[in-house]
């Protein structure tokens, strides 16, 4: 009829049509449902090949998402040239460092070799030069030239030889001498920079601060010249054990001496002007003063009757007092 949509299906179908037309609609079906079956497997195996192979812990963030865009087949290559590349560079780093330690051992053996001359000489150069010199010293050098000339010439070529490699021995020793005595400085100083940074850090108090140690080092220097110890010897001290100690004693003898002094004052009945109380506590009555200054002195006390030998007394006293 006109107006009518065909179709393609036949007006009667019996069960034998039906199952012909059913087998040829399976492989397409079929098929169909395969490749979306795959194409959610791959999708579903994306992150979990990711997952199982990471890239390098050591990539940056922006690398290790570009990892996810390499192929599967290529990731084992790119670890590969990736590892060795890391083993490559350790390696050298390992040569470089043995190399460098080599150099270092060298350059100390070298400047243990020149301090050994320069020790050396500084004993025998003196030697040396007397000995040309009293060599030389009984030659009667006019009566040899008018006498025989011949011999003259002779034994003043060696004389003058003998000067030029004393000569040479000389500028040599001297320039170990002097290598010897930068090397000794320079150990010096970081040993006294090393010295420094530990007491900073042990005694912040003295040694916080360029001003507080400067201020520090001047007063314990004056502590120990007054002992009798020489002022070369002050300025080459710098280990700090041997600062730490001078520090406490200097401390421990100031507590001594502050005590003494607040012993006489007790004993002449100074006493200490008190200002006129504005506000009284309401309360039980307690004794008035300065309970610190009493706890000093009492400390100070103690110190005195014990002849500067408690060192507990010292401590408190060196607390209180602010020390």
């Amino acid at each position: 009829m006109e107006g009518e949509t065909e179709s393609t299906a036949p007006e009667t179908v019996d069960v034998a049509d039906a199952v012909a037309l059913m087998a040829e609609a399976e492989p397409e079906t079929a098929a169909e449902d395969a490749t979306d079956a795959a194409g959610e497997g791959e999708a579903e195996a994306a992150p979990e090949e990711a997952a199982d192979d990471p890239a390098p812990e050591f990539w940056s963030a922006e690398d290790k998402a570009a990892w996810t865009g390499v192929p599967a087949e290529l990731r084992p290559l790119l670890k590969k040239y990736e590892q060795q590349r890391v083993e490559f560079v350790n390696e050298k780093a390992r040569e470089a460092a043995a190399i460098r330690a080599q150099a270092i051992e060298e350059v100390q053996r070298l400047n243990a070799t020149v301090d050994q001359a320069a020790a050396w000489w500084q004993q025998a150069g003196p030697a040396m030069q007397r000995a040309f010199a009293d060599k030389w010293s009984g030659v009667d050098w006019s009566a040899l030239a008018e006498k025989d000339p011949k011999e003259w010439a002779r034994l003043n070529q060696q004389r003058l030889d003998e000067a030029a490699l004393l000569a040479e021995a000389h500028r040599r020793g001297q320039a170990d001498i002097e290598a010897s005595q930068q090397r000794a400085e320079q150990r010096f100083h970081e040993a006294r920079h090393a010295a420094q940074a530990r007491l900073a850090e042990r005694l912040p108090d003295f040694f916080g601060t360029p001003q507080a140690a400067a201020r520090t080092y001047d007063e314990l220097g004056r502590f120990l010249f007054a002992k009798g110890i020489a002022a070369d010897r002050i300025n080459a001290i710098h280990e700090a054990p041997i600062i730490e100690l001078a520090l406490s004693a200097m401390r421990f003898e100031q507590a001594q001496q502050l005590a003494l002094r607040s012993s006489a004052r007790a004993k002449e009945g100074h006493v200490a002007a008190r200002p006129t109380p504005t506000r009284v506590a309401p309360g039980p009555g307690s004794r008035t003063g300065n309970r610190e200054s009493d706890a000093a002195r009492q400390a100070g006390e103690r110190l005195r009757k014990s002849g500067g030998q408690s060192i507990a007394d010292a401590a408190e006293l060196i607390r209180l007092s602010g020390l």
